[in-house]
């Protein structure tokens, strides 16, 4: 094998591997990066400081049966699933705020079992999860009350029991511009 074969063999190896970690940043440096609370700053000299962030919540069934008994359709767990991510707004709106007076942000897992009646009304819902900390009660009960208030869903006209994990989080929508200058340009003026 020749030697321009064997860097030709290797730059076809490598190109894909680099344009992967070419993509993979960009991503991230998007505002309201979801890795920003596990402490993933790429694209950021420092830490960044968010100037405005919202309130948003995610829904994910977990578990869901009837409760004569019996387990329910793909179809039918879709649909729970598509009506408890069309609460997640109006839950984040209720939502207390989400950091402390020591500036922590509180995201608790919140497990609710909710029941659905008949009549497409809600019955009952519970907090399963339990929770040391008083603002992540608060959380909870918030997240609890709004779905309790909300509008059910019917499926075919039978009690249904659902697990629901709510996660709340901070959605950054805005930075402050970067406190110092990493690389400087010399301006060019032009007459």
């Amino acid at each position: 094998m020749t030697r321009s074969s064997l860097v030709f063999a290797l730059v076809a190896l490598l190109a894909p591997a680099s344009a992967l970690a070419q993509r993979a940043p960009r991503a991230a440096c998007v505002p309201g990066n979801p890795l920003y609370d596990r402490g993933d700053y790429r694209c950021f000299g420092e830490r960044p400081v968010p100037s405005r962030a919202r309130a948003a919540v995610s829904a994910r069934v977990e578990a869901a049966r009837f409760l004569s008994g019996g387990a329910l359709t793909a179809h039918l767990r879709d649909e729970l699933e598509d009506h408890f991510d069309g609460l997640s707004s109006a839950l984040a709106e209720e939502l207390p705020s989400l950091t402390d007076d020591d500036g922590d942000l509180h995201t608790p897992d919140v497990r609710l079992a909710v029941v659905l009646l008949p009549s497409g009304s809600v019955g009952r819902v519970r907090v399963l999860s339990h929770h040391g900390d008083a603002l992540d009660r608060r959380i909870a009960q918030s997240l609890a009350a709004g779905v309790s208030s909300s509008d059910g869903v019917s499926i075919e006209g039978s009690e249904v029991e659902v697990i629901v994990r709510l996660r709340p989080r901070l959605r950054y929508t805005r930075w402050l511009a970067p406190r110092h200058v990493r690389c400087c340009v010399e301006p060019s003026y032009d007459e």
